[in-house]
């Protein structure tokens, strides 16, 4: 099946790939950061990087009942 004359093909599927595995170090990376504050790598570190990306000087992890949860106040 051809395409339509200037019709935009989308990405190859290996080019997919690729993109999508060097999301995923980057997320990692990030999650990484979250973790040596303190906190889960799963799941805490790695939602941490939605809605925080990666942590400021300031933020990171303490345990309290529960679990370690985010603070901006991390002195550790």
């Amino acid at each position: 099946m051809s395409d339509a004359p200037g019709r935009r093909r989308p990405l190859k599927k290996s080019t997919t790939i690729v993109l999508v595995a060097l999301l995923l170090i980057a997320w990692t990376a990030l999650a990484g950061q979250w973790s040596d504050k303190g906190c889960r790598l799963v799941p805490d570190s790695c939602s941490l990087v939605i809605g925080h990306g990666a942590p400021d000087r300031i933020e990171g992890c303490e345990s309290e009942l529960g679990g370690p949860q985010h603070t901006d106040n991390y002195g550790g």
